[in-house]
């Protein structure tokens, strides 16, 4: 596994990101705000996969957030004695196109942006690789919109699951 370098920042960003995530309005009550595709395979693959099928639709790659990189090695300054993952990356990216449509119809939907797709493994399950979004939460005035963004992610990860 090709090793980054940590960057303080990057601990910033996924909080805030943990952050929003617990403050956004949940979907309707039965409904989670989080959706999950689980497949089988390497978590190197699926990883890859998610990165070109996002490329491969003309859209930059914004950020990767190491996240059970970060957990891991902070768990035990909380008191964490297990780990939760044992592969866990956020890739961050965002549409210009949808992103201009998003702004117009409320300057507010910025905080949509970036999108984003987590690709993990746990430790409980090893053996498959989790593809997960959270479900953008918009006004009325930008459900549409919010629904593109819904497709992009899902044409996404089915393209990254069928490999």
């Amino acid at each position: 596994m090709k090793q980054r370098p940590f960057k303080k920042m990057s601990s910033w960003l996924l909080l805030a990101s943990c952050l929003f995530a617990l403050t956004v309005q949940s979907a309707g009550a039965d409904e989670s705000p989080f959706v999950v595709t689980q497949v089988e395979g390497e978590y190197e693959d699926v990883l890859d996969s998610v990165k070109t099928a996002i490329k491969g639709k003309g859209i930059n790659i914004a950020h990767t957030l190491p996240a059970a990189e970060m957990l891991n090695r902070t768990g035990k300054d909380f008191g964490v004695t297990s780990n939760v993952f044992l592969n866990a990356e956020i890739v961050e990216f965002c549409s210009a196109s949808i992103s201009h449509k998003l702004a117009q119809k409320n300057s507010a939907n910025i905080m949509l942006c970036p999108f984003s797709i987590s690709v993990y493994v746990t430790n409980d399950d090893p053996k498959h690789v989790n593809l997960a979004y959270r479900r953008p939460v918009a006004g009325k005035e930008s459900e549409q919109e919010a629904g593109e963004v819904v497709k992009l992610i899902e044409s996404i990860i089915t393209e990254a699951s069928e490999w």
